[in-house]
């Protein structure tokens, strides 16, 4: 009877294990973590539990089928000469006949510790025996009836559990949402196994549940801030090319019209210059705002890169309506941007351009965009300046310019900021 036996650390690898456990992964080089050195098994996640409940200083003794057969592990927490615990140190071996196939953890605090519930289910009996990690899970109490456990799933995955599940074979896994008891909304990781006799016959299922809501919120979150401009808070390019691709879908699905504005602060660099980068920084966020409140709830504000914003249009009913836009957009920027107490006035660049009139694709679209801004940025920086073909073939009316370095608002002295963090002027 093969015994098993391995030592990990605080963090779960593996640093060392017996000759009888390194050759059931030959010819391969055994995993490094403890939940992988167990393949494929449905109750992994119940193995890990154990390992961090041994680290906190309890001695663990629970059954679980790994590598192909039911193993009894005996989990302690392993510790330096001083006294303080270091890792875990782990033994397994087969269960007696006498001991029963699968059994939930003895102490409760490894499922509550792994955030995990299991279950079983025996086809005689027609019986489904929950642990009290299951019931927490599913915001029922200790004494709980649990019923259908198909019942919590989400309505909107259902097909997609029942599709999983007889698909499967005897083990399944599936990742889907479930709803509480208490109407809560939970994501989760479903793992489960079938348990057959001598003869092959389907005894028992057993089966785990991990809640994973907080991966799932941290794997959004890292979504969104790959998309996202850390300085403005606006889209950033790879959002652009996302949404613009599925604007140019839909415009051609619905026969009407999406269109860019590609925007380019001329001579930003002289803010820079005049009032140190805090302020430039500061400028280019109040300039991101207005561009935000001055669109429709369906369009999309981007920040390129440094001083050049893209806007994505939606839903046009013709080329006229992204002129119209245009001009708006032009309008709201003729007004001075105030940064902290100075004021100062924008010049910028627009180019328009319209699909499918300037393009058909993401590429083609920002390149007859980009064109047409340079179109405006030619025929002068003073003011706001319109590009954009035929249809757009003028420069927007402006204010008489100034100086960037007069552009403060009541004081008769210009302020020297240089690179101070914060922008404050009193006149």
């Amino acid at each position: 009877m093969p015994r098993y036996a391995w030592i990990t650390d605080n963090y779960l690898n593996v640093l060392a294990l017996n000759e009888a456990l390194a050759a059931q992964h030959r010819p391969n080089r055994p995993p490094s973590k403890v939940a992988e050195l167990w393949g494929e098994s449905a109750t992994c996640d119940l193995i890990s539990g154990a390992h961090r409940c041994a680290l906190e200083g309890r001695q663990i003794r629970l059954e679980v089928e790994a590598l192909g057969q039911v193993l009894l592990f005996e989990l302690e927490p392993l510790r330096s000469p001083a006294g303080d615990i270091v890792g875990t140190s782990g033994r397994a071996r087969m269960a007696e006949p006498m001991e029963s196939p699968i059994a939930a953890p003895e102490d409760p605090l490894v499922e509550e510790i792994a955030q995990i519930g299991s279950w079983r289910y025996e086809y005689s009996a027609r019986a489904l025996q929950p642990s009290l990690g299951l019931l927490r899970l599913l915001g029922l109490p200790p004494t709980g009836d649990l019923g259908d456990i198909r019942a919590f799933d989400h309505p909107e995955d259902r097909a997609l559990v029942r599709a999983a599940i007889e698909a499967s074979g005897d083990t399944y896994e599936v990742e889907h949402r479930i709803v509480r008891h208490d109407g809560e909304q939970r994501h989760v990781r479903e793992r489960a196994t079938t348990i057959r006799d001598a003869h092959g016959f389907s005894v028992a299922r057993v089966g785990t549940m991990l809640d994973i809501t907080a991966i799932k919120l941290r794997e959004s979150w890292l979504r969104d801030l790959a998309n996202v401009d850390t300085l403005t808070g606006l889209g950033n390019r790879r959002l652009l090319e996302e949404r613009l691709g599925a604007a140019i879908m839909r415009s051609e699905r619905f026969a009407n019209s999406c269109a860019i504005l590609f925007i380019d602060i001329d001579d930003f660099k002289s803010v820079n210059d005049t009032y140190g980068h805090a302020v430039g920084d500061a400028y280019l966020v109040e300039f991101a705002l207005r561009l935000a409140r001055n669109v429709r709830a369906s369009d999309t504000v981007t920040r390129l890169a440094g001083d050049e914003f893209v806007i994505v249009l939606e839903d046009l009913e013709n080329e006229r309506a992204a002129a119209e836009a245009a001009e708006k957009i032009a309008t709201v920027l003729r007004e001075p941007l105030a940064v902290g107490a100075l004021k100062i006035e924008v010049r910028a660049s627009i180019g328009l351009a319209v699909s499918p009139r300037d393009g058909e694709n993401v590429r083609d679209l920002l390149e007859r965009a980009d064109l047409a801004m340079y179109e405006a940025k030619r025929r002068g920086s003073a003011g706001v300046g319109i590009g954009g073909g035929a249809l757009l073939a003028k420069k927007v009316a402006a204010w008489s310019p100034r100086l960037i370095e007069g552009k403060v608002s009541s004081s008769k002295d210009r302020p020297r900021y240089g690179t101070q963090p914060n922008v404050s002027h009193s006149p």
